[in-house]
């Protein structure tokens, strides 16, 4: 079975909670953290909100961009893909992939939590950090989250927010905690936060635990609202909660998820955060079952202001055109009070292409207009809209797509001027899916731009690309110099400081020519036109969805998704009917 590891290292707790505390304390702390969920030895778990199931073989299971840098029937044979080691290829059917538990990432935790507890509102503050982002752009890749020493501190200190705001707040959180303080009124917290947080209801030995530990809190603080708090945090810091439970009970050869495994990972990848008490309700009555429920379910979580947001998250990953609110320009002045308008204007493009229009890769790419503010809109020098972030048509020959929005382009930039290598090196690796090795050391600094000698072409094609680097600058330094006519800041210039500007070039492909283009309009449209690219974008979304790179994981629209019949949304709610949403496959020993 798959990792992944719950390497936990304790966490301080305060020093001012009465020595006869030290029991609860050491449950949360030591009871609840104190854990290696590593999944490849057997073992069981002395946390009260784990539900661990034995695999078979043995293990147990429980309930920066980098811009340089894919149901069956229990005996259903695995389908073979061209490239068995290649999460790009397609495959002639879909199958499950392995069982596994999936760390939540800060988003997923903070989203929970804030959603779990709506009144709490600014009270309370999360102490994680980012997590790590994964070659691939993501930060929820199931092989990097893991729990180190700093994450274990980083939880635990959220949680203690979190059950201080609660304490603190209790009247609004628990009503009934202002009329009858008793064993009932914690049995309602425990039985309604509880299952929200564990994504299904606790079992009879889970309550008994976690309402004695309220007993003990209780009476070591002598203080309802303190108790509740407590109970709060260890609901938090158990592994029922950081874990998503993808592991199932076996069926044949496979291992089929439950009703409410189903439901956790429809609401995580459709929306970001738990499942509402209505998707817990219909898992509780066996609803999440059939491949059309799952995916008509799957495009209504979409369709909320949370799936809005997921979709949003996967092309600021895939893009990373977020970055543009740090980076400078210093030759641009007025840049710096426009960064902020840039994303926003590409968030509302993509909003405007992919969910309201529902576009695919083609649309995306070759769309001929933008969404700017009237302050953008002058500093391109295009029509103004008829309100900030309106549909502004493009003039003709100013660039077509994504790749010509201004915070793509300024952050595939440099600080002192445009560059084919970044641009390039997005296109290479991001639509054509290739790999991009490692820097090699002793690399020389590019020289500085020379204004009205040389043209940046001039100075990458003479200076950069030579001797050693050409092998690796030839594969995408071409393709950036598509993008040659717009500047560091993402406008469009005609000339380079009076110099001709040369956007004829070339896409290289293992060696060989793909196909010629002059500039970023030719570029994009003969692009989109590549089934290669259609099969990188799709392998991009399972990526995503799935927290891993999986052969064969998404076939059942990707045809269709390839082909433009359907576009991205469409594509990422199909994945909710692929075999892997519902179940998953034991590799033979």
């Amino acid at each position: 079975m798959k990792r992944s590891h719950l390497a936990f290292a304790g966490s301080a707790r305060s020093s001012a909670v009465a020595p006869a505390f030290s029991a609860a304390s050491a449950l949360v702390a030591a009871g609840a953290l104190l854990l290696s969920l590593a999944c490849s030895a057997a073992g069981g778990s002395n946390d009260p909100g784990s539900n661990l199931t034995p695999l078979p073989g043995g293990g147990t299971g429980g309930g920066t961009t980098d811009v340089g840098a894919g149901g069956t029937d229990g005996q259903a044979p695995p389908p073979v893909p061209v490239d068995p080691s290649d999460p790009n290829s397609t495959c002639s059917s879909s199958e499950a992939g392995p069982p596994e538990l999936r760390r939540l990432n800060r988003r997923e935790v903070e989203n929970t939590l804030r959603d779990v507890f709506p009144v709490l509102g600014a009270t309370w503050r999360s102490s994680l950090s980012a997590d790590t982002v994964s070659d691939s752009g993501f930060d929820n890749d199931t092989n990097q989250l893991v729990v180190s020493k700093q994450t274990a501190q980083e939880l635990s200190d959220t949680a203690d927010a979190v059950g201080t705001a609660v304490a603190q707040g209790l009247a609004q959180v628990l009503p009934c905690a202002t009329t009858a303080p008793d064993a009932t009124c914690a049995g309602q917290f425990l039985d309604g936060v509880g299952r929200r947080l564990f994504r299904r209801p606790l079992s009879a030995d889970e309550r008994t635990t976690y309402l004695a530990f309220f007993d003990t809190a209780q009476q070591a603080t002598g203080d309802f609202a303190q108790a509740i708090g407590w109970l709060a945090r260890g609901l938090i810091e158990s592994p029922s909660f950081v874990y998503r439970r993808e592991i199932g009970s076996a069926q044949g050869d496979l291992q089929q998820l439950d009703q409410f495994e189903v439901a956790t990972e429809l609401a995580y990848t459709f929306s970001g955060t738990a499942p509402t008490d209505e998707l817990l309700d219909r898992a509780s009555r066996g609803e999440l079952s059939s491949p059309e429920v799952l995916e008509t379910t799957a495009r209504q979580l979409l369709d909320s202001p949370r799936g809005s947001e997921v979709i949003q998250t996967f092309f600021e990953s895939f893009v990373g055109h977020s970055k543009v609110t740090s980076v400078a320009k210093a030759g641009v002045p007025e840049f710096a009070g426009l960064r902020e308008q840039m994303l926003e204007e590409t968030r509302h493009f993509i909003e405007e292409v992919v969910i309201n229009r529902g576009g695919g890769a083609k649309e995306l790419f070759t769309s001929d207009f933008t969404t700017p503010s009237a302050a953008l809109s002058a500093f391109y020098g295009f029509d103004a809209p008829d309100a900030d972030y309106g549909i502004v048509q493009r003039p003709a020959g100013r660039g077509i797509g994504l790749l010509a929005q201004g915070a793509v382009l300024a952050t595939l930039s440099q600080p002192n001027g445009s560059s084919p290598t970044k641009r390039g090196m997005w296109v290479y690796k991001r639509l054509l899916c290739n790999v991009v090795p490692p820097v090699p050391p002793n690399i020389p600094e590019l020289k500085d731009p020379q204004p009205g000698r040389r043209t940046t072409r001039q100075r990458y094609e003479e200076d950069h690309a030579q001797g050693s680097c050409q092998g690796c600058h030839s594969r995408w330094d071409p393709i950036g110099f598509g993008f040659e006519h717009y500047d560091e800041a993402g406008r469009y210039r005609e000339d380079e400081s009076g110099l001709t500007i040369d956007t004829a070039s070339h896409v290289a492909q293992n060696g060989d020519t793909l196909f010629e283009f002059n500039g970023e309009e030719d570029l994009m449209n003969k692009l989109v036109e590549q089934p290669l690219v259609s099969e990188c974008l799709s392998s991009y979304v399972t990526t995503f969805a799935f927290g891993d790179k999986l052969s064969c994981s998404g076939e059942g629209r990707r045809a269709e998704f390839m082909d433009g019949s359907i576009g991205f949304v469409d594509y990422l709610a199909s994945l909710a009917a692929e075999p892997h949403f519902t179940q998953r496959r034991i590799a033979a020993p």
